[in-house]
């Protein structure tokens, strides 16, 4: 009895000493800090990077992101993920589509911001249809069809069986529709549709980064502003002498000076000032490298003149896209209860995004500033990459040849029987933020 007194006596102290522990201490015992490692570790994205990194710098200067802002400038943010992991060829490739569709999704978001047209329904239905015993009106002679089905049904099912299908196949197979004694649907959809033309939005920041998981992300923010607007219709008309002008700045020299890695993180377009103050408007392009067993020095020619196309491509996106963009929603619930006590639930939740930029041409000179080769260092994959400008000196140069030109084809004309010539699973990686507090 003494025994049995004391081990009682020995679990109340052990018990005792263990609710006269601080909560701050139980936090730090092993079994709390099991239960804590068993949560899933919450991962920064490079679009969660883009954001904070643009809310601070925007925040110095009294702007905001995803609003129109006093001056009439708009920062706005979209992302996208590589459909190829980066540990696969066709990796960059992929991430041109991503940003693509980043700086796609980026527009699209401003365009919402002077409205968009919404269209949307919903309803739903309740049913409850409870009976109790036979109406004795309901009973019916079975018609020979009804009969020659049960003999074919039994007959197909021996068949069945002989071929091998279970019971519970063929029980399933001749199992009706049972009747439900109560149902609720649900239905709701929704359109969304935004159309504009946006001239003058460049890429002032990008983030992208490896999160594990064949999960690359590109995100991208983008600014429109009535100073880039005003700057990308110079460009389209071709009034020159139309071009913005502010305090000089030697960008040219600072993309020059720039390691290929920098580059590497450099998407789009970028606008900055030469020298005189005149608005300069630099495009990025890059391709990836084919490995090749021979004629290597070939496969980065065409690479390169690849880049050089998106380079120039980007350029005209920024004098103008006119863009149409569609979003729908639409989502549904079933539940239905049946007399024997079963029920069966369905929902459906279809969500679709399209944005479609129509085909525009517009004629515009741009210059070389540099290419470069390097290796991108979360794929390994080697990428060619190309830098070209639109500045104001040269489109006076580009005008001035264009009237030369024109005025020689005009003599040729004239010479008879001029001869006429036809035109021919991953690992997580670190988050690399591009761009600088300046630029904005």
């Amino acid at each position: 009895m003494k025994r049995m007194i004391l081990a009682v006596s020995v679990m109340l102290v052990a018990s005792g000493a263990l609710f006269a522990q601080e909560p701050a201490d139980l936090a730090q015992s092993s079994a709390v800090q099991e239960t804590q490692e068993v949560e899933n570790e919450l991962l920064e994205f490079p679009v969660e990077a883009l954001t904070k990194s643009m809310n601070n710098s925007l925040a110095k200067k009294g702007l905001v992101l995803g609003g129109i802002n006093d001056d009439g400038s708009i920062y706005m943010i979209g992302s996208a993920t590589t459909a190829r992991p980066s540990n696969m060829s066709g990796f960059i490739n992929s991430r041109n589509v991503a940003f693509n569709i980043a700086e796609l999704t980026a527009k699209m978001n401003i365009l919402r911001l002077a409205g968009e047209q919404i269209s949307s329904g919903r309803g739903f239905t309740l049913l409850e249809d409870i009976i109790e015993g036979e109406d004795p009106d309901a009973k019916q002679k079975a018609t020979m069809l009804q009969k020659a089905a049960k003999i074919a049904d039994k007959s197909l099912d021996k068949a069945l069986e002989a071929l091998g299908v279970s019971d519970d196949e063929i029980a399933k197979m001749n199992q009706s529709k049972k009747k439900a004694v109560y149902e609720q649907n649900f239905n709701q959809t929704i359109r969304s549709l935004v159309a504009g033309m946006l001239e003058g939005c460049a890429i002032v920041r990008t983030a992208e980064g490896e999160s594990g998981n064949n999960d690359y992300q590109v995100a991208v923010c983008i600014k429109y502003s009535p100073e880039f607007q005003t700057f990308a219709r110079a460009m389209k008309n071709g009034d020159i002498d139309a071009i913005p002008v502010k305090s000089g700045k030697s960008s040219r020299q600072q993309i020059l000076n720039m390691s290929e890695q920098e580059l590497l993180y450099k998407l789009g377009t970028w606008v900055s000032y030469d020298e005189q103050g005149n608005m300069v408007i630099y495009g990025f392009g890059q391709q990836e490298v084919r490995e090749t067993g021979t004629r290597q020095s070939a496969a980065v020619s065409r690479a390169s003149e690849q880049a050089r196309l998106q380079a120039v491509n980007n350029i005209k996106n920024f004098i103008a896209e006119d863009l149409v963009a569609q979003e729908s929603q639409e989502n549904v619930e079933k539940l239905e209860e049946y007399a024997d006590g079963s029920n069966a639930y369905f929902s459906r939740q279809k969500w679709e995004q399209a944005v479609q930029a129509k085909e525009t041409t517009v004629n515009i000179a741009t210059e070389q500033v540099r290419s470069f080769r390097t290796t991108h260092p979360v794929s390994k994959t080697q990428v060619a990459g190309y830098v070209v400008a639109y500045t104001y000196q040269n489109a006076k140069n580009a005008a001035a040849l264009k009237e030369r030109l024109n005025s020689d084809s005009k003599k040729n004309t004239s010479t008879a029987g001029a001869e006429k010539k036809e035109a021919q699973k991953t690992t997580r990686g670190t988050i690399v933020v591009s761009g600088d507090d300046e630029d904005l």
